[in-house]
């Protein structure tokens, strides 16, 4: 199965071995199916540190741009955390700083490269220890290439005399900017789709959209820091709503759906279960709870990349929505964790329906990008906890469901458990 060989290459540590060597060793990194991935990712980190340090002796940091600075690093800061709970949820996009964008941007157009580059990797540290952790080379090589990009676009307006921004807007200014957008935006998106592969232009579309939207609202923003910095706090809000508004696009399944699986969020999912379980009350046949865990998904996503990663909860989500009944409820219940209610379904048939879906899960493949020297195809196994809800209490049923997937772990993970009846 994959993932075991990742587990059992865990042990202790060799004595007389330097302790960072042995964690660099174990760098998911290295793990990547395809030895040109991992000398490209490596290459393009080596290159915007270089990039980085010799345009911050080129052009060092002025004192009077500590102050801009320090406006674009509290506003990001500030916005970042007002949006975390929605940018935890959000859908990879090939620009991976998500709402921290205006301001990386805006510190590209008014900060000399070493300050805009600072704000780069404040963002990526934020990200990492308040917003979502990915596999550290993913997030160093998200950070290494927005980094390169601000960095071409920067040199891009210092060629042309448009920076610092000045007071008045001219056509030709605005011009230029836009162009500089449109370089950062497309040198990044380079760079990350080079080790990625590109994606279906369908399914990337709207995320396109919503980095050229990010993008575009630094123009304003990197034009009040220098000119009108009492005006920095509103265009911050606006560009929080924004974002939380998924570029105008607010409809309710925005809200109440997973953007990267298109079933339940978490607490859509429990508020759904307990109001149809108060609307069934005590009569009836009785109801049901499957809770399933995806087995080594955590060292799956480490070895393949998110992106393979959410392609395998998307195939696991289009599974449960095939086999279960339309008035069944399907949402997300943790990182790797799926949660099904089976309305008016006993014990013994949230078995079988457990059963079958397990099976066909285990059968699903992801298809990764065509390589010679590795697999093409990834699956993943899941244990499912099962559990009657008969009195209505739902919290009582998930644990005892989670109870059953513990079990079912211990007991060589890629099985059905049912929780024992409550005395």
């Amino acid at each position: 199965m994959v993932g075991d060989s990742t587990v059992a290459a865990g042990g202790g540590r060799r004595p007389g071995r330097f302790l960072p060597a042995v964690v660099l060793q174990r760098w998911a990194l290295w793990r990547l199916p395809r030895r040109g991935q991992v000398l490209y990712v490596v290459a393009i980190d080596v290159l915007a540190v270089a990039a980085a340090v010799l345009a911050a002796l080129r052009f060092p940091p002025l004192t009077a741009m500590l102050v801009p600075f320090a406006l674009l690093l509290g506003g990001m800061l500030v916005s970042a955390e007002l949006a975390r709970t929605v940018e935890r949820h959000r859908e990879d996009t090939l620009l991976g700083p998500g709402v921290d964008t205006p301001w990386i941007f805006a510190g590209v157009l008014v900060l000399r490269p070493g300050l805009a580059v600072a704000l780069v990797v404040l963002s990526a540290l934020h990200q990492w220890f308040r917003v979502r952790r990915r596999p550290v080379y993913r997030q160093v090589f998200g950070a290494a290439a927005t980094a390169l990009a601000g960095l071409v676009a920067g040199a891009f307006l210092t060629s042309t005399d448009v920076r610092p921004l000045g007071e008045v807007l001219d056509t030709r200014t605005v011009v230029l900017l836009t162009v500089a957008g449109v370089v950062f935006l497309a040198v990044n998106a380079a760079l990350v789709t080079a080790a990625d592969g590109p994606r279906p232009l369908g399914a990337a579309l709207p995320g396109h959209a919503f980095d050229a939207a990010m993008a575009a609202s630094a123009l304003p923003l990197g034009w009040a820091v220098a000119a009108a910095p009492a005006l920095v706090p509103v265009l911050a809000g606006a560009t929080v709503v924004l974002h939380r508004g998924g570029l105008g696009r607010g409809r309710r399944d925005h809200v109440t759906l997973d953007p990267g699986t298109g079933v339940l969020t978490a607490a859509s999912w429990r508020g759904a279960a307990e109001a149809e379980l108060d609307r069934l009350g005590r009569h009836g046949p009785g109801q049901a709870v499957l809770l399933l865990d995806l087995d080594h998904f955590r060292q799956l996503n480490d070895r393949y990349g998110a992106r393979i990663g959410d392609a395998v909860l998307r195939a696991v989500a289009d599974t449960l929505r095939d086999e279960v009944r339309s008035a069944d409820l399907v949402g997300r219940s943790g990182g790797e964790e799926f949660a099904v209610l089976l309305p008016g379904t006993g014990r013994f048939d949230a078995m079988a329906i457990a059963e079958r879906i397990r099976l066909r899960i285990a059968s699903t493949l992801v298809a990764l990008k065509a390589s010679g020297d590795g697999p093409q195809f990834v699956g993943v196994t899941v244990s499912i906890g099962v559990a009657g809800c008969a009195d209505g209490l739902l919290a009582d049923a998930l644990l005892a469901a989670e109870a059953a997937v513990l079990r079912a772990k211990a007991a060589g993970r890629n099985r059905t458990i049912c929780a024992e009846p409550a005395s």
